[in-house]
């Protein structure tokens, strides 16, 4: 059983809207909540308590323990509760227990619609464009004209949304509560990606109705990883040419 630890209790003006995502492929949902916390100064008030790391650290024969915990975060001028954590369980029971513990907390603070982040691989391998655009799927049809409304594609055919970014949609549907998921097109689920991350919560903010984020800090990670980039394709081009990695004699 998991354990939730109640540090305050959040209070807000009307009911509140939740956001929860944890990280997922390309650490698009990782690096946009993040943001999001920081950006609008989210006061931390409940934990659970995850079953990570397996392992102790020492230092000169000095055992040190730290454990992970899920956050909830509330923003009592937006009447926001966020939710959010630095990993995605990848056993299923874990995943179940996580989604059920939120959708408590939902119920507990009443919240109205919840919304959920997160990167949606691209079909189209042919495609030369890095980034994609702004899907959206919900758990009502009542509230699917959110799709359009906010310029997002209809997350159209058949698929799977994987982890806790799609399953809490499905779990929350059967407890009534109406819920979104937000999904930005990638190419790569194993390099970041920041700009998807950004053109997500660009579309997620106008949806709740809140000031622009500053997004600086997303730009500088981007330029970062361009920079990588063209170092390793540099480095391939040099190997594939027969010469020699710079630093090599």
């Amino acid at each position: 059983m998991l354990n939730l630890k109640i540090h305050k209790n959040p209070t807000f003006v009307s009911q509140p809207t939740m956001i929860a995502a944890l990280p997922d492929m390309g650490n698009v949902a990782g690096m946009g909540m993040t943001l999001l916390t920081t950006s609008l100064e989210a006061d931390l008030f409940a934990e659970i308590y995850a079953f990570w790391p397996p392992f102790v650290t020492y230092n000169q024969g000095i055992i040190r323990y730290v454990q992970s915990s899920y956050k909830f975060y509330w923003v009592s001028k937006y009447d926001l509760v966020i939710f959010t954590g630095d990993f995605n369980p990848s056993d299923p029971r874990r995943l179940y227990e996580i989604c059920y513990e939120v959708l408590k907390m939902a119920e507990r603070v009443d919240a109205k619609i919840l919304y959920s982040i997160g990167a949606a691989l691209r079909q189209n391998t042919s495609s030369t464009s890095t980034s994609g655009g702004v899907y959206g799927a919900v758990n009502n049809e009542q509230i699917a004209d959110k799709i359009s409304k906010f310029n997002m594609n209809v997350l159209e055919g058949e698929g799977q949304i994987i982890g806790f970014n799609g399953l809490i949609l499905g779990l929350a549907k059967e407890r009534g509560l109406n819920a979104m998921c937000i999904l930005g097109e990638i190419d790569n689920p194993n390099v970041i990606q920041p700009m998807t991350a950004k053109a997500i919560l660009h579309t997620l903010t106008k949806i709740l109705g809140i000031p622009s984020l500053d997004m600086k800090e997303l730009e500088e990670e981007e330029k970062r990883k361009k920079f990588m980039e063209q170092q390793m394709n540099y480095l391939e081009n040099v190997m594939e040419h027969g010469g020699k990695p710079p630093g090599i004699a």
